[in-house]
């Protein structure tokens, strides 16, 4: 069931705070009995298909339910949207997106703790169009206590498998110790862009801050989680609103970007609309897997001698992870003087005869 966008939550709060986002809502089951609202978000001139679940609290459920909507709904943008500790120079109802999350409770037990942390960062992409929100302070027209009242930031979060309630707890000595850059804590976000990084998904997490450790329960109850919700909602909102503006294209069945009069409006290219689609990005990374088995980074190979930069590439993972890789970075117009032109043109002087390489050339309009 192809849906446009997929947003994870935890909690019924913060659920029903992005289905307020929605109309045209019903419910979809999942043959394992998982159960969505599917609702459409107006965002300008278009529509957004739209996918909410609630997946409950904790990293292993955020993993199983991310992994379980992604294949069913094939959306091209993932959020995670709730509530969040707050650490360290946030306030009650700010909000923080994440730049990279940290799972601060990996580590050896020795004479000596050694923390050993695992980092997924989110969408670059995603993240640098939040950047943009906050800096603008965009989305705060979208909640009625005024300008002003709330900041967005844009800062690792650490993820854990506790509620962490007292800075004199042992966790949150571990977290200062460890984690002293994050500015939210959380349960999720580690396990919610785990499966998004295995399928090279874009996604990001969205937090609003609805305690700040310190009596917790106190500031739960006067109300600060749905405030939290709110808010994290709301910068959502914003974001899907500039995704509208500026990256969502149509699809066709097969999932690939096609020319519309209001796609040719902003005179994008037809290269630049298929660069962008996963889909056909795993295809292409597939080809040259097989035909350039030492991986982008061979010295005399296409990616180099299109003007491709290599520092960025990891020789540990497979040969096809890594073109995906250079291909998703390509996209993300970070890889260098190269084009997906000037590639495609590198291989077929390489490979001339290959029909797959003559089709890709075909899907980009390269004579």
């Amino acid at each position: 069931m192809k849906t446009d966008l997929l947003i994870i939550t935890a909690l019924a709060l913060e659920f029903n705070a992005v289905a307020r986002l929605l109309s045209n809502t019903e419910s979809v089951r999942h043959a394992t009995g998982a159960i969505y609202k599917r609702g459409t978000f107006a965002a300008g001139t278009r529509n957004f298909s739209v996918a909410v679940v609630e997946a409950g609290a904790g990293n292993v459920n955020a993993a199983q339910e991310t992994e379980r909507a992604l294949s069913f709904f094939q959306p091209e943008y993932i959020f995670f949207v709730g509530v969040a500790g707050g650490l360290k120079d946030v306030a009650i109802g700010d909000v923080v997106i994440s730049s990279e999350v940290i799972h601060y409770e990996g580590g050896k037990a020795g004479d000596v703790y050694k923390p050993r942390l695992s980092i997924y960062p989110a969408n670059y992409e995603l993240t640098a169009l939040a950047k943009s929100i906050a800096r603008e302070a965009s989305w705060q027209h979208r909640i009625d206590d005024g300008l002003g009242s709330f900041k967005a930031e844009i800062k690792p979060i650490a993820a854990g498998e506790k509620v962490v309630t007292s800075e004199r707890s042992a966790t949150y000595e571990l977290i200062n110790q460890a984690v002293s850059q994050a500015l939210a804590v959380e349960m999720e976000g580690f396990g919610f862009l785990a499966p998004i990084h295995a399928h090279h998904k874009k996604g990001i997490v969205i937090r609003g801050i609805s305690d700040l450790l310190e009596n917790k329960a106190a500031a739960d109850a006067s109300g600060s989680q749905p405030l939290a919700a709110r808010n994290a909602a709301a910068f959502l909102a914003e974001m899907l609103v500039e995704l509208a503006k500026t990256f969502y294209e149509p699809r066709d069945r097969k999932g690939m970007a096609i020319e519309s009069p209001a796609v040719s409006a902003v005179a994008v290219s037809a290269a630049t609309h298929l660069l962008d689609n996963t889909e056909w990005r795993h295809q292409v990374a597939k080809v040259l897997a097989g035909l350039y088995e030492a991986g982008p980074t061979e010295s005399s190979g296409a990616w180099k001698r299109a003007g491709g930069k290599v520092s960025f590439l990891s020789n540990s993972s497979s040969i096809e992870s890594q073109w995906f890789t250079a291909l998703e970075r390509l996209a993300q117009g970070g890889a260098g003087d190269i084009t997906i032109d000037s590639l495609l043109k590198a291989v077929r002087e390489d490979f001339s005869g290959n029909t797959k390489i003559q089709q890709f050339c075909q899907d980009i309009r390269l004579i």
